[in-house]
Order: structure tokens, then sequence, then C-alpha cells
């Protein structure tokens, strides 16, 4: 038996999705779309709409649905080891950031500053592209699994129709106006999360009995993890995920879309607060994990998939209409980062592929022409992908090696002069080559040393790389005080 009909689980997301298509289009129909409004926003989002834009757009499926998962299965020490990453990468992302405006102020993406950075070479900016088409990829993939298998596990409705559907309604506003869409949207995606996450988790507790409810299960279901310094959960999860989180935004073109949309000026303080306004979505919703996992709990709630253990729980505690909050509040979240990868996608095929090797002097009607066909062609491919129904945790490992090919070169490209451009396209192959695919081996067979060696060699082999090839040039310098992308040469 089913928490929510299918009909009910069903009009929420068509609610849902034709109340955001409604706001986009009345709130964006006089506006003239020029190529900087549809890619960045006319670069005058402020820090507080921008704040809530990037916290949730960060919010993807595993702060939905890993997050009081991990808390159920590994209590307060998984818990730790997502939040705290989750967290920190902001403050990591928001120095990079203020580097990238200043070195290329009116740039568009991270792979267009590599190409001027390394003199136009084609190779370095191919591998690039590589490394964040794959990662926006799996943006879409994650996100739109979920949410099949959200409305699936609660309704029963086929999780075919639930990600065909989802995909629909995102892309028909998404390709209305591109990034304002997506921000507009966001906010009040945001504010729907926020609201409905601190009315839901709080009603949860109190008809559990209280706080103690909570605490009763901090060491995860099999009791074993109430240390949040437990060494094996450290080795087991923090290292892979901890790089893989603190790396994910230098390969996320959705974060560097919306530096480049942020007024010049409020770029620190719309990172900072976007960390801080995100932490608190999956801080709250570990709780609910914590709940199940308490042994007062334990045997009344059935939890068949940890993955669905946070709506679960609610289902127990509380009436249906709580559940179509839950749903309302996923749809949010899911959706949010959906339409911001299809809009950072889009900035990358235009600006990056379009612009670039095919039509350099295309003006605005042929770049949004673009824009929305790459939004197409991509949104079919990563649906496609989500239709096999991978798992949650197996995706969102293998996209955060692949951002960890990205860290160091994009990081020394930025603050290193002497690093060239036949050390960037190898620390970035080579990462590439040797950490994906065994990350992708290391998950499917779910060997825990393997993960987490996948994870450290993503990391490493770019530094070592960037390192040798670095020191062993003696020719290229950038010149880091011109505000100009210029190469010089001694």
């Amino acid at each position: 038996m089913y928490l929510i009909s299918q009909s009910a689980g069903l009009a929420t997301l068509l609610v849902f999705g034709l109340l955001m298509i409604a706001i986009v289009y009345f709130l964006t129909k006089n506006q003239f779309h020029s190529k900087d409004a549809f890619l960045v926003a006319r670069r005058e989002v402020g820090w507080f709409r921008g704040s809530l834009s990037i916290a949730v757009s960060w919010i993807w499926a595993p702060a939905v649905f890993i997050a009081s998962m991990q808390a159920y299965k590994l209590g307060i020490a998984g818990a730790f080891w997502f939040i705290v990453p989750n967290v920190v990468c902001f403050f990591v992302f928001a120095p990079l950031a203020i580097k990238l405006r200043k070195f290329l102020p009116e740039g568009y993406t991270l792979p267009e500053f590599i190409l001027k950075r390394y003199d136009n070479d084609k190779k370095t900016h191919i591998a690039f592209l590589i490394l964040f088409f794959g990662y926006q990829l799996g943006a879409i993939i994650i996100n739109t699994l979920a949410a099949g298998i959200l409305l699936n596990a609660l309704t029963g409705i086929s999780f075919y129709v639930v990600v065909l559907l989802i995909t629909v309604l995102v892309l028909i506003y998404a390709i209305m106006s591109g990034l304002e869409a997506s921000i507009i949207t966001d906010v009040i995606q945001m504010t729907m999360v926020l609201l409905f996450c601190f009315i839901l988790v709080p009603w949860v507790i109190i008809n559990a009995g209280g706080f103690s409810s909570v605490t009763g299960g901090l060491s995860g279901i099999t009791g074993q993890f109430g240390n949040i310094s437990n060494p094996w959960i450290a080795y087991s999860f923090g290292i892979a995920t901890t790089l893989s989180l603190i790396a994910g935004p230098i390969g996320d073109q959705m974060f560097f879309q919306r530096v480049y949309a942020s007024k010049k000026e409020e770029i620190v303080k719309t990172f900072v607060a976007g960390g801080l306004i995100f932490g608190l979505v999956p801080t709250v919703l570990c709780l609910l994990g914590f709940i199940a996992a308490n042994p007062q709990f334990s045997s009344l709630i059935t939890v068949v998939d940890p993955q669905m253990v946070g709506p679960l729980v609610i289902g127990y505690f509380l009436p249906k209409a709580a559940l179509i909050m839950f749903l309302f509040m996923a749809f949010a979240a899911l959706a949010s980062t959906i339409d911001s990868a299809y809009c950072a996608i889009s900035s990358l095929g235009t600006i990056d592929i379009y612009k670039k090797y095919f039509n350099p002097e295309a003006g605005d009607k042929q770049i949004l022409s673009v824009s929305r066909i790459v939004m197409l062609v991509m949104a079919l491919l990563g649906t496609g992908i989500a239709l096999i129904q991978p798992k949650l945790l197996w995706v969102f490992l293998i996209y955060g090696a692949l951002a960890s090919a990205g860290f160091f070169p994009t990081v020394l490209s930025l603050y290193w002069k002497k690093l060239n451009k036949q050390g960037v396209f190898w620390a970035v192959s080579l990462s590439i080559i040797i950490g994906l695919p065994l990350s992708i081996y290391a998950n499917i067979t779910e060997n825990v040393n393997l993960i987490v060696l996948a994870s450290i060699l993503s990391v490493v082999v770019g530094l070592v790389t960037c390192l040798i090839m670095g020191y062993l040039n003696k020719k290229t310098i950038y010149n880091f005080e011109s505000s100009k992308t210029e190469l010089l040469v001694e």
C-alpha cells in the first residue's frame, strides 16, 4: 500500500511544474532576451537573490535523500561527513570566484577562461569541456532519477512517467528565459524548501515524543556510529565525500555561471550566505534519519530503501497532507538543480563550442537559438541515462571523482604563474583516465578501499602532474597583475 494516491502525487507534480512555468512566463514575457540576459541574467543579480539561487541549486538529490539516509545508516558520524564538506565548499570557492571575475570580468564560463589563459590551446579547452559537460550531465541524471524514485515509492506512479514529466516541465521554463528564469524560480523554490523543512521536521519531532527521539538514533540503525570521529566512517565515507564535495563547485558551471551573473562587489557575500543557507537543509533533514534509527521506532518504520527514509518517517508520524508538502519541497530542490544544469550546459554549448569552433561572429539571436537546442539535446541524453535507474550514491560519487580531476588544475591556473598548457592538459586528462574508470568500477562493486583510492587518485594525479610540468616550465608566465588574460614570454 502506497502512502499517497497516484492522482494526488501526479497532481502535486503538475501543479508545481505549471506554477513555475506560469511565474516565469508572467515575470519575463515583456523582457528583451539578450545573450547576457539568457546566459548571465544581465550580470545584475544581488547577493540576496544570488545566495538563495546558489543554495537551492546545490540542494541536489543527495541533500534531500542521502543526508537522511547517511544519518540513518551511519549515525552522527555519517551526517557530519556529509554536511560539513557540503558547506565548506562554498567558502573554498569564494576566493576563486573573485580571482576569476578579476581576470575575465565579462566572461561566461570557466573553460572560456582556461582557453584564454593557455593561449587558445584547443586540447586543454576540450579536456575541461569534457569534465564540465560530464558534471552537468551528472546533475541532470541524479535529480531526475531522484524525482522518479521518490514519486514511484510514495504513489506507485511509473518511474518512467515521472522522469519524463519532470524533464518536460522544467525544460519548458528553462528554455523560456534561461538563467533569468532559473534565478526567479530558485528564490521561490528555496523559500519553499526552507518553509516546508522547518514545518515538517519539528512537527515529526513533536509527534515522535520530543528531541529524545532524535538523540536516541544518533548511533545509526546498527548502533555503532555514535562517535562523530569514528575512524571507519572517516575513511570509508568521509574521504571520498569530502574530496568530491570540495571539488564539486570547481567543476560545476552552475557556480561559475552565478559568478558572472552576480554583481561584482557582492560575489563573496553571495557564496558565503549561500553556503550557510544551504547548510540548514541537510542538517534539518538528517534529523529524520536519526528518528528512523531510534530503536523505539526502527521496528515500526519499514525501511526497504534507505534512500527513502526521510519521506517514510514523515509518512509514519504525520498525515498525508504533510507528505504532499514534502513532495513540493523535494520537487523544488530537484527542479532547481535540473533547470540550473540546463542553463549551465547552454552557456558551455554556446560560448565554448558554437561561438568558439563554429561561428565566432554569432549574434544574440543565434546564441539564444543554439542555447535552447543545447538544453534540449542534453535533457534528452541525461533523462535517457536516468531511465536506466543507476543508484543515487553511485552517481554522486562518480561525478564527484570527475569534478576532482579539475580541482588543482583550476586552482593553480588562477594562482600559479608558471603552470603551462601541457601541465593542465595532462593533469586533467590523466585524472579522468585513471580516476573515473576506477571510481565507476569501485562504486559498482561497492569496494570501499577502491572507492577511497579512486577519490584520492583523482585529486593527487592532477596535483602531481601540475607541479611537475610547472616546475619544468622555463618560458611561459601568466600575467596575474593584469585584469586581462595575457600570456607573457620571458
